[in-house]
Protein backbone atom coordinates (compact mmCIF):
# COMPACT_ATOMS: atom_id res chain seq x y z
CA UNK A 1 0.00 0.00 0.00
CA UNK A 2 1.06 3.54 -0.68
CA UNK A 3 2.66 5.20 2.32
CA UNK A 4 1.13 8.44 1.93
CA UNK A 5 -2.40 6.38 1.50
CA UNK A 6 -1.81 4.14 4.72
CA UNK A 7 -0.13 7.22 6.92
CA UNK A 8 -4.17 8.86 6.04
CA UNK A 9 -5.86 5.51 6.44
CA UNK A 10 -4.11 5.60 9.75
CA UNK A 11 -5.31 9.14 10.47
CA UNK A 12 -8.71 8.74 9.74
CA UNK A 13 -9.70 4.82 10.27
CA UNK A 14 -13.32 5.41 10.18
CA UNK A 15 -13.20 6.87 6.48
CA UNK A 16 -10.54 4.24 5.32
CA UNK A 17 -13.32 2.95 2.08
CA UNK A 18 -13.52 6.74 1.60
CA UNK A 19 -9.70 7.90 1.47
CA UNK A 20 -9.55 4.46 -1.04
CA UNK A 21 -11.67 5.31 -2.89
CA UNK A 22 -10.68 8.89 -3.57
CA UNK A 23 -6.84 7.76 -3.61
CA UNK A 24 -7.96 5.69 -6.59
CA UNK A 25 -9.36 8.35 -8.64
CA UNK A 26 -8.31 11.70 -7.52
CA UNK A 27 -4.69 12.87 -8.34
CA UNK A 28 -4.93 16.27 -6.34
CA UNK A 29 -5.95 14.05 -3.28
CA UNK A 30 -3.02 11.65 -3.95
CA UNK A 31 -0.67 14.54 -3.87
CA UNK A 32 -2.22 15.88 -0.11
CA UNK A 33 -1.74 12.16 1.01
CA UNK A 34 1.63 12.27 0.21
CA UNK A 35 2.23 15.83 1.02
CA UNK A 36 0.86 14.27 4.69
CA UNK A 37 3.44 11.55 4.78
CA UNK A 38 6.02 14.08 3.82
CA UNK A 39 5.38 16.19 6.38
CA UNK A 40 4.92 13.52 9.14
CA UNK A 41 8.52 12.13 8.30
CA UNK A 42 9.62 15.38 8.43
CA UNK A 43 8.79 15.83 11.44
CA UNK A 44 9.77 12.85 13.23
CA UNK A 45 12.85 13.85 11.63
CA UNK A 46 13.17 16.90 13.17
CA UNK A 47 11.45 15.25 16.74
CA UNK A 48 14.77 13.45 16.88
CA UNK A 49 17.26 16.43 15.62
CA UNK A 50 18.98 17.86 18.66
CA UNK A 51 19.72 20.81 16.51
CA UNK A 52 19.05 24.75 17.20
CA UNK A 53 16.29 25.07 14.98
CA UNK A 54 14.01 21.85 16.42
CA UNK A 55 11.89 23.62 18.45
CA UNK A 56 10.52 25.71 15.65
CA UNK A 57 10.95 23.35 13.03
CA UNK A 58 8.98 20.43 14.79
CA UNK A 59 6.17 23.55 15.15
CA UNK A 60 6.44 24.11 11.03
CA UNK A 61 5.48 20.57 10.70
CA UNK A 62 3.00 19.81 13.65
CA UNK A 63 1.20 22.80 12.33
CA UNK A 64 1.45 21.69 8.23
CA UNK A 65 0.41 17.94 9.36
CA UNK A 66 -2.52 19.08 11.17
CA UNK A 67 -3.56 21.74 8.26
CA UNK A 68 -2.92 18.79 5.67
CA UNK A 69 -5.55 16.58 8.06
CA UNK A 70 -8.15 19.74 7.37
CA UNK A 71 -7.67 19.85 3.74
CA UNK A 72 -7.97 15.69 3.54
CA UNK A 73 -10.94 15.94 5.69
CA UNK A 74 -12.30 18.61 3.93
CA UNK A 75 -11.90 16.79 0.88
CA UNK A 76 -13.67 13.51 1.47
CA UNK A 77 -16.87 15.70 2.27
CA UNK A 78 -16.60 17.13 -1.13
CA UNK A 79 -17.93 14.72 -4.18
CA UNK A 80 -15.03 13.55 -6.38
CA UNK A 81 -14.15 16.18 -9.05
CA UNK A 82 -15.54 14.12 -11.85
CA UNK A 83 -18.76 13.58 -10.16
CA UNK A 84 -19.08 17.49 -10.27
CA UNK A 85 -19.02 17.49 -13.50
CA UNK A 86 -21.57 14.79 -14.34
CA UNK A 87 -24.01 16.65 -11.92
CA UNK A 88 -24.05 20.08 -14.35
Amino acid sequence: MNCGLQRVIDRFPQLAASIQDRFQDDEGFREMCRDYADALDALRRWQASSGPQKAARVEEYRELARALEVEIATTLRLPPPDTEERLR
